[in-house]
């Protein structure tokens, strides 16, 4: 089976989070700088995590990716629509 790719555009996180925001709700609060992002090929069989987050400028959906590497990605797309975007890659 070949490997499915999502093209993304995405801002590495550098800071680990140790000092985490969250709204109400409980959803962490992230910070996506479309001018500072790079589009990136996430390989689907190494995404082990996306969590749902909230853009804290815009206040539009975000989401993080943990990949088996350890490197983890805000992203310009919010988790549902990326999860979607995997889906679909995957049927293809």
């Amino acid at each position: 089976m070949a490997t499915r790719y999502v093209l993304e555009d995405v801002a590495i996180v550098d800071n680990d989070f140790s000092a985490d925001s969250r709204d109400k709700s409980g959803l962490r609060i992230v910070s996506f700088d479309l001018r500072r992002s790079i589009k990136l090929h996430l390989a689907i069989e190494h995404i082990v995590q996306i969590e749902a987050v909230k853009d804290a400028k815009l206040d539009e959906a975000r989401s993080i990716v943990t990949m088996t590497s350890g490197h983890r990605y805000i992203t310009r797309r919010g988790a549902e629509e990326l999860c979607a975007a995997i889906e679909t890659a995957g049927v293809a």
